[in-house]
């Protein structure tokens, strides 16, 4: 199942800050890829998140991707 960072970030329960100290990306980077201003990541951050999150690799979808779904 793919989903958007928001998507898996309130399915585990927690905040934008919250995501920022589970995974060590920064709060700048969290919210500008929640708002869809970051649509490529590098894959450190995404690797980060997805661990923090406790996902499997690929889970996530940014912006990009999901418009073309």
């Amino acid at each position: 199942m793919r989903m958007t960072l928001r998507e898996a970030r309130k399915r585990r329960g927690l905040t934008p800050d919250g995501l920022v100290e589970e995974s060590g990306v920064s709060r700048a980077t969290v919210y500008r890829i929640e708002a869809g201003d970051v649509t490529n990541p590098s894959n450190d951050t995404v690797t980060k998140l997805e661990l923090a999150l406790r996902l499997k690799r690929g889970t996530l979808v940014f912006r990009q991707m999901a418009e073309a779904c």
